[in-house]
């Protein structure tokens, strides 16, 4: 009964752990939806109306201006058991941040606990349009510019410095001015090269899909043997097991005859008990070959007749 327990609890957890490798989604926290015609998803409840109010006309200003640029913003809570580099991601495409045609869109990502840090963390992420701009170079050093701000918990100062620095820099981009700006905004550092990038986490991607089509190889070959062995798959809940067969081998040749046997067979010959044929056969298959055989029964039985019998 304890061995049946124990097999019941290893094959739970082999299910549960396949799961949980093979689907992480499933265990991730929930993704809040956009509004249409929104921006800002304030799901931790950290922002005001007039910052909400902030970015929507820098959007309406960027849209109009910059081939339909958009920033949004998200706060939220935790992010379950993403990192916070893939819940921006998986944020950013859910949402279409951005013309879809130019993927010009920015995401403002403000998460309230994070595993790595005891403050909280944030991201800020971009699409393929912006590749190889100003924006993707600078986007670390523009992510950099909410760090006071966010650790005095002053999350509507942080937004909107970020903000304004991401919409100062696509101006930029596209040859244009916004309204109520001052330049591309002072407090980016102008030679920081950042590294930021709007991919996802490549390495975890594939590191997770390694882990589970090894597992996933390992629970297929369990269950192949399992059901194709004879007793069926019942010796895993403490059924019989498969019997295991032995291959049999082959016992060692039997000796040569004897030289007793030979003499017998030679008196017999000499006497006529056994015909020329048969020890023509005899001789052959025991030691020589059937091209002398005719002589020497001749000689086998002259020599015997004149000296042995």
């Amino acid at each position: 009964m304890k061995n049946f327990a124990k097999r019941i609890s290893a094959l739970v957890l082999a299910v549960v752990v396949s799961a949980a490798v093979l689907c992480p989604a499933a265990f991730a926290a929930q993704l809040p939806s956009l509004p249409k015609g929104e921006c800002v998803v304030d799901d931790a409840g950290v922002l005001s109306s007039s910052t909400v109010q902030t970015i929507t006309e820098l959007n309406a200003q960027l849209e109009s201006s910059c081939s339909g640029a958009q920033i949004d913003v998200l706060t939220v809570e935790y992010t379950g058991n993403d990192s916070t580099e893939d819940y921006a991601t998986q944020a950013f495409n859910a949402w279409g941040i951005g013309s879809s045609s130019q993927n010009n869109g920015v995401l403002i990502l403000l998460v309230m606990e994070s595993a790595q840090y005891a403050d909280g963390d944030y991201y800020l992420t971009y699409g393929d349009g912006f590749r190889n701009t100003t924006l993707a170079k600078q986007s670390s050093a523009i992510a950099q510019t909410m760090e006071d701000q966010f650790a005095a918990k002053d999350y509507d100062g942080a937004v909107t410095t970020c903000a304004r620095n991401v919409a100062n820099t696509i101006a930029d981009i596209y040859g244009v001015s916004l309204s109520g700006s001052t330049g591309n905004g002072s407090t980016v550092q102008p030679g920081y090269q950042g590294s930021q990038s709007s991919g996802g986490s490549t390495l975890t991607d594939i590191l997770t899909l390694v882990v589970g089509a090894v597992l996933l190889i390992v629970i297929i070959r369990s269950m192949a043997y399992v059901f194709a062995s004879p007793c069926g798959w019942l010796w895993c809940f403490g059924g019989p097991r498969p019997p295991y067969r032995r291959r049999g081998r082959r016992g060692p040749p039997p000796p040569p005859p004897g030289l007793h046997q030979l003499r017998d067979r030679l008196r017999l010959v000499a006497s006529g008990g056994i015909v020329r044929h048969q020890l023509k056969f005899f001789l052959c298959h025991r030691f020589l070959p059937s091209a002398r055989i005719t002589t020497i029964c001749c000689c086998f039985k002259l020599y015997y007749s004149t000296h042995i019998l």
